[in-house]
């Protein structure tokens, strides 16, 4: 074949292509219970290329901001100090958007935390399936308790679907749960949830639960939130028991004090009644609750009868509440509107913590990056950028923290770096960290809190 021949060729296979490219049905045209796409001439032209995100340079910035660099004089390392603070609360993504702006926003927090060796402080980090499996919380309890002492894996439920990583457990009998959010199971018929979201129904003789360390420290304590019960209740703790009558509309706590420190426990039920949460911790330091709900994009607290709510974190003397939601709402956000909605109703979350707990200091965690397709190319999601700025705002202006895991990790299409990274920080769904991942990130948020803890009592030594 002749070159001119060989030219023409290709370009009537182009007019064709360009042609099929304009009039296909977009974005999808269904054939046979298929959707068969085909590209835009704009997109074909487009030459724009994905934005790359060097996650180890990302973070080693970020960290690096969070260093201080002084010098020998005294007063040139207070003004050094002093440069360093404003500049990571003006310009460091791994910052916390206080309220007002203001730094000493957790001095309440970090008080208590210095006083854990006489009473214990206790940190509520509810969830989607980004933290399940106690994945960043456990990180962080290990921190804190490190740092400030304490011990136990805080909160469990009588029953847990997903394995944590924190505590095994292992149940003589199946038992009923509900849970007030997402896709775990079923709602009850009331909304006696207490502070774990979740209730498991107990009506049965010599239940058994055996429950065991695995990255957890061990215990000192158990507490068991018990309520709702018909005639009495009897459980024992190793081999002590202890009864508690007949009981409705209130939530009991019944607590045991370990000789010595213990990795393992059972526990045995005897009656009928609702169980709101296993507490195992050390009575002083820092106990840490690892409460993921999948599915939940964090609007379900209003279904909580409040006065179950208030009293279980008041006798766990809650200090920090982490909310750590949003992704779950992102995928089917459609336009501005709707993330406007979703934002008014988590206020309404943040506002029902500050009434219950006036004192309590609230951290809201929004979505990390998420990616999905877009004409073939995995991109971040189109309003996700528009969501973390009006959750920074929805909970700044109501009296919450927060804490941009989307900026830390490197903004835009960051996850494809997470995902491709070596180890691989986030899973294949372009969703999920991994257990590697978590713990990466939760080191950084570990990091933000030891610098505003620093300078708690760099402004008030």
């Amino acid at each position: 074949m002749k070159l001119y021949k060989t030219f023409l060729f290709i370009l009537t296979i182009l007019a064709l292509l360009a042609l099929l490219c304009w009039i296909f049905p977009q974005p999808s045209i269904l054939i046979g219970g298929v959707n068969l796409r085909f590209p835009t001439l704009s997109s074909v032209f487009d030459l724009e290329e994905p934005v790359k995100v060097d996650v180890d340079k990302q973070l080693a910035t970020v960290e690096e901001g969070m260093t201080i660099q002084l010098v020998d004089s005294a007063q040139q390392a207070y003004l050094d100090s002093l440069q360093f603070y404003t500049t990571f609360f003006s310009e460091n993504p791994s910052r916390f958007y206080c309220p007002n702006n203001d730094p000493t926003y957790f001095s309440s927090f970090f008080h208590a935390l210095n006083n854990a060796s006489q009473k214990m402080v206790h940190i509520m980090h509810y969830g989607d399936s980004q933290i399940e499996g106690d994945r960043i919380s456990g990180f962080l309890r290990n921190q804190f308790q490190e740092r400030f002492g304490g011990g136990g894996a805080g909160l469990i439920p009588l029953f847990q679907p997903i394995d944590a990583m924190s505590v095994g457990q292992s149940l003589s009998q199946n038992v009923e749960m509900y849970y007030a959010g997402g896709m775990m199971g079923d709602r009850a018929t009331h909304r006696r949830y207490g502070a774990m979201a979740q209730v498991a129904e107990l009506d049965a003789e010599n239940l058994w639960l055996k429950i065991w360390n695995r990255n957890a420290k061990s215990f000192s304590r158990v507490s068991v939130f018990a309520g709702n019960i018909v005639d009495s209740l009897k459980i024992t703790v190793g081999d002590e028991s202890k009864i508690l009558p007949s009981s409705f509309g209130k939530i009991n706590c019944l607590t045991w004090n370990l000789a010595f420190q213990n990795a393992k426990t059972s526990l045995a039920f005897d009656g009928t009644s609702e169980i709101y949460g296993i507490s195992l911790d050390d009575g002083k330091g820092v106990s840490l609750s690892n409460i993921p709900m999948r599915g939940s994009d964090g609007t379900f607290f209003l279904r909580i009868e409040p006065q179950g709510l208030q009293s279980m974190l008041s006798d766990l003397n809650t200090q920090l509440v982490i909310l750590e939601f949003g992704g779950n709402a992102m995928p089917v956000f459609r336009d501005s509107v709707s993330v406007s909605r979703y934002c008014a109703n988590f206020a309404q979350q943040i506002q029902l913590f500050k009434r219950l707990l006036p004192n309590v200091k609230i951290l809201v965690i929004g979505p990390s990056d998420m990616s999905t397709k877009k004409n073939g190319d995995l991109r971040t999601y189109s309003l996700l950028p528009y969501l973390v700025e009006q959750m920074k705002q929805t909970s700044t202006t109501n009296g919450a923290a927060y804490w941009d895991i989307y900026g830390v990790m490197g903004g835009y299409n960051s996850m494809i770096a997470w995902v491709n990274h070596s180890p691989q920080w986030a899973a294949p769904d372009y969703i999920h960290f991994t257990r590697k991942g978590a713990d990466r990130i939760a080191q950084v948020l570990w990091q933000t809190f030891m610098i505003y803890y620093d300078y708690q009592f760099f402004v008030k030594p």
